[in-house]
C-alpha cells in the first residue's frame, strides 16, 4: 500500500511527516479541490497548487511524486466522506418507505454536487484506466451498493436470476451517473420527476413487490 494513503505519512525522502509537514501536505491537497472547479485536472500545474497553498513547488514534491498522487489523496478523502451514504441508504432500507428512499436519493445528489469537481477528475482518471481511481470510485459506490445488496438478499420474491451484488452495483452506478449528469437529463423530466423515479427504483430493491 502506498504510505501516503495510511495514517502514517512518509515523505518522498523517506522521513515520517510530523505535524507541521502534515499540515503543509493537507494544504496542498485542499488547494487542489477548488482548482478543479475552474479547469480540468490535466490543465493544472504543480505551481498552481503550490501558489494556492501558499508554499512552493519544492514543498509539493516533498510529499507527492506527481499530480496524480495528490489527486489520489483527494480521492481517498472524498471516498471517506462518502461513508455517510452507507448510513443514509441503510436507514432508508430499514425504513422501507418511498419517503425514505427519496431522502437517500436527495442526499446522494447533494453529495455529488458538493464534490462535483473532484468526482469528475476521479471519473476521468478511472476512465483512463488508472487503478487507483477505479478503486476510489468503487469504494465510494460501495457505500451506496452494500445496503442495497443486503436489502435484495433479504427479499424472498426476487427473481431466480437476480444476483444481489450485481443488481445493487448496477443501481448504485445508475444513481451516481444520474447525479453526475442531472442537468443534462432535463429533457426526460424535471429535477423532481427524475429524483422521484430514482427513489421508486431504490424502493423496489428494498421491499417485495405487492
Amino acid at each position: 500500500m502506498n504510505p501516503r494513503t495510511t495514517s502514517t505519512v512518509v515523505a518522498i525522502d523517506g522521513r515520517i511527516a510530523g505535524p507541521r509537514a502534515l499540515a503543509t501536505r493537507q494544504r496542498l491537497v485542499d488547494a487542489l479541490a477548488p482548482l478543479l472547479d475552474s479547469r480540468s485536472f490535466r490543465e493544472i500545474k504543480v505551481v498552481d497548487i503550490a501558489r494556492a497553498a501558499g508554499t512552493s513547488p519544492a514543498a509539493f514534491y516533498q510529499y507527492f511524486a506527481s499530480l496524480e498522487d495528490a489527486l489520489e489523496v483527494l480521492a481517498i478523502h472524498v471516498a471517506q466522506q462518502g461513508r455517510v451514504l452507507d448510513d443514509v441508504f441503510t436507514a432508508a432500507a430499514e425504513d422501507g418507505t418511498l419517503a425514505g428512499a427519496r431522502e437517500a436519493v436527495d442526499h446522494l445528489f447533494d453529495f455529488w454536487r458538493t464534490h462535483k469537481a473532484a468526482l469528475g477528475a476521479i471519473d476521468a482518471m478511472a476512465a483512463e484506466g488508472d487503478e487507483r481511481f477505479v478503486q476510489a470510485r468503487n469504494h465510494l459506490l460501495s457505500a451506496v451498493a452494500q445496503p442495497l445488496v443486503d436489502a435484495v438478499a433479504r427479499r424472498t420474491d426476487a427473481a431466480p436470476a437476480a444476483h444481489p451484488r450485481a443488481l445493487a452495483g448496477s443501481l448504485a452506478t445508475l444513481l451516481a451517473s444520474a447525479a453526475t449528469h442531472e442537468g443534462g437529463l432535463s429533457a426526460w423530466g424535471s429535477r423532481d420527476e427524475l429524483r422521484e423515479s430514482l427513489a421508486c427504483l431504490v424502493i423496489s430493491a428494498f421491499r417485495p413487490s405487492r
